[in-house]
């Protein structure tokens, strides 16, 4: 029988090794009162979180704001250090990694960020953006004006761009020049953090279908933090749901759009706006009662079960275990899974 960490691992490719794995991932913040500032408990922003990623492929993590999902994705990058839990970058531990190896490393790992303004400086023209990471991992001088305008080709900006500001171009516009940051070093992994909440719908598909054509050119690999199901439908391979901290159920777009088994992503993707008013009375509107409870005092058992309508004793006392079907990838964390075969309009 496998373990959980087995079964929330599993990435279903047959055995072969995943380009990122991450292991019983956990980040506490200290709660630090008083005048001599002492620690008073924590925030357990994230709380063993295990999943792995291949080449090419997209993983989306969603949740509520505050489940802990961005917080995942800067701890993949380095820019949050774990409290515990290892993340692995083809077999190697990133947390090991120090000096030359860490910045090439950085290299192969990029990230996106969610607002396209405040991530660039303004400051800057778009060249000297772009050309950036060419500078610091000193690779400018051989071709580096070449490989900038090479760069705003592939993300769909002219060249004759390069010498504006981040202030005189569109949400849109600007993240399109994040993009292109982020790919000059040739990364095998973008983590994508909410990259395109800040823009407008029409402008989101654009920008999405630019990240699925790269991802087919490129073989690029992203972990695609959102809370648009509408988004993360369209661009997944498989998809890992957290609340509170933990990967409450993870499988593939299919599995988790079409027969959930936990109630909380049965909730979410029940709030999922249908344009078809024939599908949209035959699914049930689930609404949950009661607000999140703080992370620095999760509850005991399962962290869902104050808002969950099938919660019994057993869930306050005993948390469960991440666990679903041998060789499906469909694991949920429940003690009632919805594993009728129910199917969802």
């Amino acid at each position: 029988m496998s373990t959980a960490t087995e079964t929330a691992v599993s990435d279903g490719s047959g055995g072969a090794p995943a380009l990122l794995r991450v292991e019983d991932l956990t980040k506490h913040f200290p709660i630090r009162r008083g005048v001599l500032r002492r620690q008073h408990g924590a925030i357990h922003a994230v709380d063993g979180v295990s999943f792995s990623l291949d080449a090419g492929e997209t993983l989306s993590i969603v949740g509520e704001s505050g489940c802990g999902k961005s917080t995942t994705g800067r701890m993949i990058v380095r820019l949050l250090e774990p409290t515990s839990g290892r993340i692995l970058y083809q077999g190697e531990d990133l947390s090991a990694a120090r000096g030359g190896r860490l910045r090439e490393l950085r290299g192969e790992i990029q990230i996106m960020f969610q607002d396209p303004y405040s991530s660039l400086s303004p400051r800057m023209t778009v060249h000297d953006i772009v050309a950036e990471p060419l500078r610091v991992h000193s690779r400018y001088r051989d071709g580096g004006p070449a490989r900038v305008r090479e760069l705003l080709d592939l993300v769909g900006l002219s060249a004759g761009y390069e010498n504006r500001y981040a202030h005189e171009f569109s949400g849109g516009q600007r993240q399109r020049v994040g993009l292109a940051r982020a790919l000059a070093l040739d990364p095998k992994l973008l983590v994508l953090d909410e990259p395109v909440s800040a823009l407008d719908v029409s402008i989101r598909a654009q920008v999405v279908n630019q990240m699925r054509r790269l991802q087919q050119t490129l073989g690029l690999a992203y972990v695609f933090i959102s809370h648009d199901l509408s988004i993360v439908r369209h661009i997944s391979h498989r998809i890992a749901v957290m609340y509170l901290g933990a990967i409450i159920e993870v499988g593939t777009r299919d599995q988790i759009f079409k027969a959930p088994r936990h109630p909380y992503t049965r909730a979410l993707l029940s709030a999922i706006p249908i344009p078809d008013p024939e599908l949209r009375g035959e699914r049930e509107r689930i609404t949950l009662t009661g607000d999140v409870p703080g992370p620095g005092d999760p509850p005991s058992g399962c962290r869902f079960r104050t808002r969950c309508w099938k919660a019994r004793d057993i869930c306050a006392t005993d948390p469960p275990v991440l666990a679903g079907q041998a060789g499906d990838g469909h694991a949920s964390a429940c003690h009632f899974p919805e594993n009728d075969g129910t199917v969802l309009p």
